[in-house]
């Protein structure tokens, strides 16, 4: 017997005077230990059905007509009371964004243990010893001990895994539970969430844009389009034979990470020349090359007096036109790498320049001490649009705004010219961020970069919340930018078919340290540092049906002096097994 029922489900949302459908007449069902993958592109419906088997609804819903039923119960005609035991009881959901849903000033063993006792569970030490250690997290008497801004973005999602499944629910909802995680923190959790629903025996709906994820994942896959399910398939029968055309169009849109395709989109190969320092034995000599527009030398950064280095003596180039993509673990210093370089956060030692020596900087000074040229010669593109642009502004003044800053003109001929050039047009100058896609809003956020006319675009994380659709568009956005303008772009993700997709060369980061670098087929061809080959398995390929084997994580070694050059500017940090 199913444990989930939808049947002929439809809701509208008001829009004013108006009722706009959004979901279409969707029904499934998911059997016990079973899950079913729900698929398709951003307002497609995906997480307005995953919300109903929870009984909850946005303001202005209204469902015109069908019925939910989890573990027997019509979701919709149960009472308040019961709507409360439902959530977290019998049916529980993991939130995309972890840090967001735990609450910042509670202790984590306290959300955990308020978990258990909101239903009536056991809610001793114990138990919430027992639940930290069943997700796995490393020395649980310290971490319930800790505050969420204290633990890694794997380590918060695994939290809220234990809370989700505190009380054994019969139903889990994960909306786009790994988004967020580098490749082996997703391979670990997965790997957890798998494990869970065998043991628990729970029915298990699986939202994600990520095709990868949900071809390991899922028995059954749903993929769905303006509110309707167009195809509903085993999944290995759907990866093999796709039926309906928007299917196909899905998985064509899928960056290949087996595929070589780094170097192809660009008019010309670009080549440049490699420049890294090991503080400890200098620099290997830079193969003579291509000379580079931006060069970063010797950063370091730490928050704390006397903690570790969050990046490590980081020095690299980057040519006209190229892409240099920074891949790594959550916490290897990825991001922290690019704020430093936008000036958001200070360092400790490291200098920044480009090729004509007319723009340069010490980067201990932050932004508000950077000459107006550094200032306007680097610019970032953050990784969620939602938050980094404001929402009581529209998108014209969010864009006039760097305008008048750096050019002096803010006419709105000149905003809508930004606007067109990422595939807008001028009238959604009048728009407030609210009223845009999430792909429309990252388009923004690459218009904003723009109206600097910068030289170089620090692209920290900007696809990890798009489906696959609207990542091709924007990454197609972003190299024909790179060569109509001549930008050179520094990419971070963790994403590495999208790497493979746009990168000229990779930099490989882990522990404030980037321990290989070198042409991106050289690299995903040919690992050296055994960190990369870890990354570069645990990578899931649409239609895999296997979850990658990672073993315990990221293997141990110590770094040995010195580097070693592979050839064709491929170096490698010297290593030793620990």
């Amino acid at each position: 017997m199913s444990v989930v029922q939808v049947d002929r489900l439809a809701i509208s949302y008001a829009a004013g005077k108006r009722s706009v459908p959004v979901v279409r007449g969707v029904s499934f069902a998911i059997e016990a230990g079973r899950t079913l993958g729900l698929v398709g592109e951003s307002g497609s419906g995906k997480s307005t059905v995953a919300r109903t088997l929870l009984a909850h609804l946005r303001t202005g819903s209204t469902i015109e007509r069908g019925t939910v039923h989890v573990d027997g119960e019509d979701v919709f005609a149960l009472s308040p009371s019961g709507r409360r035991a439902l959530r977290g009881g019998t049916a529980s959901v993991v939130a995309q964004n972890a840090g967001q849903a735990l609450t910042p000033s509670m202790r984590v063993g306290e959300q955990i243990r308020e978990a258990l006792r909101a239903h009536g569970e056991p809610d001793g030490p114990e138990r919430v010893l027992e639940l930290v250690r069943l997700v796995r997290l490393p020395a649980p008497e310290t971490i319930v001990r800790r505050y969420p801004h204290q633990l890694s973005g794997g380590q918060q999602q695994r939290v809220a895994i234990a809370m989700a499944v505190a009380a054994r629910p019969r139903v889990l909802v994960l909306d786009e539970p790994t988004t967020a995680l580098d490749v082996v923190t997703q391979a670990a959790v997965l790997d957890l969430i798998a494990d869970l629903g065998r043991e628990l025996g729970m029915a298990v709906l699986l939202v994600s844009h990520d095709l990868g994820v949900v071809s390991a994942m899922a028995d059954e896959i749903a993929v769905m389009r303006d509110g309707e399910i167009v195809e509903h398939a085993a999944t290995a029968a759907l990866f093999a034979a796709p039926q309906h055309e928007y299917t196909r169009a899905l998985l064509a849109a899928v960056p290949d990470g087996r595929r070589p395709g780094g170097t192809d989109r660009l008019p010309e190969k670009v080549t440049v020349s490699q420049t890294v320092t090991s503080r400890s034995t200098g620099t290997v000599p830079p193969v003579p090359l291509v000379r580079p527009v931006v060069t970063a030398d010797d950063l370091v950064i730490r928050y704390g007096r006397g903690l570790p280095a969050a990046v490590d003596g980081v020095s690299f180039t980057i040519a006209p036109r190229e892409t240099l993509a920074v891949v790594g673990e959550s916490g290897s210093g990825k991001s922290t790498l690019a704020t430093a370089l936008a000036g958001l956060v200070p360092a400790e030692s490291g200098t920044f320049s480009f090729d004509d020596g007319t723009v340069s900087g010490d980067l201990r000074e932050p932004i508000a001490g950077r000459s107006p040229e550094l200032r306007r010669a680097v610019q970032l593109v953050f990784q969620n649009a939602d938050t980094s642009l404001n929402p009581r502004r529209t998108v014209g003044a969010a864009i006039a705004r760097p305008l008048k800053l750096f050019t002096g003109s803010s006419s709105r001929e000149r905003v809508g010219e930004l606007l067109s050039q990422v595939g807008l047009g001028p009238e959604f100058a009048d728009r407030l961020p609210a009223q845009l896609s999430g792909g429309q809003r990252q388009r923004v956020g690459i218009a904003r970069a723009l109206a600097a006319e910068p030289r170089l675009v620090i692209a920290d994380e900007i696809t990890t919340a798009l489906d696959v659709q609207v990542q091709a568009g924007i990454l197609a956005l972003l190299a024909d930018l790179q060569r109509s303008r001549g930008l050179s772009c520094l990419f971070i993700s963790h994403d590495l078919a999208v790497v493979r997709g746009v990168a000229d060369r990779v930099a490989v980061m882990t522990g404030g340290r980037i321990v290989e670098i070198g042409p991106t087929e050289r690299v995903f061809g040919g690992p050296n540092h055994p960190y990369t080959t870890t990354l570069l398995a645990a990578t899931l390929e649409p239609g895999s049906t296997e979850l990658p084997d990672v073993g315990d994580g990221v293997p141990r070694w110590r770094h040995a002096d010195g580097w070693t050059d592979r050839g064709d500017g491929h170096l490698t940090r010297n290593w030793e097994d620990a």
